[in-house]
């Protein structure tokens, strides 16, 4: 069977390629001399016939022009080009965001190529997903050094003469990889544009095919799967061919080559189905789709098969994109794989916003919205919620609402993609002393959304508002802390007296209980946070927290990691340093993970130039702890 794959490649290759030399005979010219003029008439005492002869006068010797002794001869160094090396090609430079074109100077090439793939592409940290795409984008020279005891452990390394050369363009597909893991299709295209090696290497060609397909534009997708007929022994090209073709209309040939990709082995039963419907010879339905492909999204948005109620994937984010965008799918499972996706980044929150306010509700549920969502707390619930703040026009009842919103959110674990979301409604607020009671949580979301500016409105507010109103003031002490950490109070306004208003605030709030272990939980975060940028903690706060166990079970990273992260900090190594605290903060994020080692993230990001995005990530942790 395998001849007759053969027989059908060579056909469509000799189909498709139609020979035609061109011969052309080349005429022999004669050559040219390049003489002086012959002369044919008398020559007289060296004389020409009729040129008068004139008196001998002896030439004067010319001057030297004046700048002739000031010359220098040019020097023109002649250098052979070199080869393009795949591995530092980006997107990035360092005036665009890059970490520059020397950020792994000093790293050994194995360290790297042993965390890169290991980076959390699933966190859904913005911070962090900010420095991963930074880190895999930079246009920079690729690590070259290689530890001599990986030398040892690995042939192959040990035999390279000049370690880099020979394995050119594995680092860029690690990155376009792991920039596909997350979900970052505009990236991985802008990337495969500039890689010097985009058309043989076989890993590129295959994520150029699934971003385009993924991007519905199938037909430059089909266009560059056409041009694959030498690699159409490869299951993946195979089934892309066939599909291409069922798109084209060559039914027939599709089910041919299906048929034949079925006798051979393959057992795809969700492409073989989708090819049924695509050529009209059975609707497929769905029931179960385990490892979903971006060929298999493309086929089924080309076949318009519904996605079922009760379908679930991975947390891959292209999967997830790629259902959030899909037409076929029903509203629930696209609002929940939507809200998914724009949690860890790959998709717009935009996005999130029209298919929140593409839902059809009834004036009964509108008119219930707040009742629903907190006894249901669905995806529908969340989207019903959004609508109904989107259409009320009193400030304080859609204040009313928001408060209601987030509330619910920091339950579920959805705060800072309900500040995203909220934005542009939280933005147009108007800020008065009317609304102080809700400044507190307007800043915090304000400050999840990225919009300092905005919330030091909500904070400035507070700080003047009924100064001598005891709950005004408890508002304004415990949100101290949160202006601090987001740079709204300055040094010469900043004491230790802050942080014991802000425990005695926390401790003391009238009638209602103190939840003790939330209380020592944020403070445990805040005091680390603060050390970390800079900030004193004095030490009878650190004490008051000793009445809680003395040890606490959490999940901590390597310590391998831990002192490379030390040394990178020590020898400047600004790319391992991110390299390195990505992986310890890990699918956590800075929102869940040890207040210590966010802590020694932040120091280090600090410690070599990155204060800016240490601030994000201590800011991104305190918003959600209720800071």
């Amino acid at each position: 069977m395998k001849s007759l794959v053969l027989i059908a490649t060579v056909s469509l290759f000799f189909a498709g390629v139609a020979l035609s030399p061109v011969f052309a005979q080349a005429q022999a010219a004669q050559p040219i001399l390049l003489a002086p003029t012959k002369t044919t008439g008398p020559v007289t005492d060296g004389k020409l016939p009729g040129v008068q002869s004139q008196p001998s006068v002896s030439p004067k010797p010319l001057k030297p022009p004046p700048s002739a002794r000031a010359r220098t001869p040019i020097k023109i160094n002649v250098e052979e080009l070199k080869k393009i090396d795949s591995d530092s090609v980006g997107t990035l430079t360092e005036e665009q965001g890059g970490f520059g074109f020397n950020m792994w100077e000093g790293t050994n090439r194995s360290l790297v190529e042993k965390l890169l793939p290991k980076l959390p592409v699933n966190s859904s940290s913005r911070t962090m997903r900010a420095l991963m795409r930074r880190l895999l984008l930079s246009t920079a020279k690729a690590p070259t050094k290689v530890n001599e005891a990986d030398k040892a452990l690995s042939p192959d390394l040990s035999l390279s003469p000049a370690p880099g050369m020979e394995r050119d363009g594995e680092l860029l597909v690690m990155r376009i990889e792991r920039l596909s893991a997350m979900g970052d299709t505009d990236a991985v295209y802008d990337l495969l544009k500039v890689a010097p090696n985009r058309a043989t290497d076989p890993i590129l060609l295959k994520n150029e095919a699934d971003v385009l397909f993924l991007s519905n534009d199938n037909s430059r997708a089909c266009d560059l799967v056409l041009r694959q007929i030498g690699n159409l022994d490869v299951p993946y090209w195979q089934k892309a061919s066939i599909y291409c073709q069922a798109l084209a209309g060559d039914h027939d040939q599709a089910n041919l080559g299906a048929n034949l990709l079925r006798e051979i082995g393959e057992r795809d039963e969700v492409f073989f189905g989708l090819i049924n419907s695509l050529t009209g010879i059975e609707k497929y339905k769905i029931t179960r789709l385990t490892n979903p492909t971006p060929l298999h999204f493309s086929m089924i948005r080309a076949a318009k098969i519904k996605l079922p109620k009760d379908f679930t994937s991975s947390d891959n984010p292209v999967v997830l994109k790629a259902i959030a965008t899909s037409p076929n799918a029903e509203p629930a499972l696209r609002i929940e794989t939507a809200e998914r996706a724009e949690a860890i980044g790959a998709l717009d929150t935009e996005v999130l916003r029209q298919i929140y306010a593409g839902v059809t509700f009834t004036q009964e549920n509108l008119d219930n919205a707040l009742s629903i969502a907190t006894t249901e707390r669905t995806a529908l619930s969340r989207a019903l919620l959004y609508r109904t703040a989107m259409v009320e026009n009193i400030p304080s009842a859609k204040v009313e609402i928001l408060g209601q919103v987030f509330k619910l959110a920091r339950e579920a674990g959805m705060f800072q993609l309900t500040a995203r979301v909220y934005y542009n409604i939280l933005k147009n607020l108007p800020v008065t002393q009317d609304l102080v009671w809700f400044a507190p949580e307007a800043a915090r979301a304000l400050s999840a959304a990225g919009d300092g500016v905005a919330a030091q409105i909500w904070f400035d507010v507070m700080r003047t508002t009924g100064l001598a109103d005891e709950k005004i003031s408890i508002l304004r002490d415990q949100s101290v802390p949160l202006a601090r950490l987001s740079g709204q109070i300055p040094n010469e306004e900043w004491d230790t007296v802050k942080i014991d208003n802000w425990w005695n605030a926390e401790t003391v709030r009238g009638k209602k209980p103190v939840d003790a272990e939330l209380i020592h939980a944020r403070a445990t975060l805040l005091y680390n946070l603060l050390e970390a940028l800079g900030d004193g903690v004095p030490g009878h706060r650190w004490e008051a927290l000793l009445e809680r166990p003395s040890q606490v079970t959490t999940v901590m990273p390597q310590s391998a990691l831990w002192q490379i992260l030390n040394l990178a900090v020590d020898g400047a190594k600004r790319a391992e340093v991110v390299l390195v605290s990505l992986l310890m903060l890990g699918e956590f994020g800075p929102t869940q993970i040890n207040p210590i080692v966010l802590r020694q993230v932040v120091m280090s990001l600090n410690l070599v130039g990155l204060s800016s995005e240490a601030r994000s990530l201590a800011l991104e942790a305190a918003v959600v702890a209720g800071l």
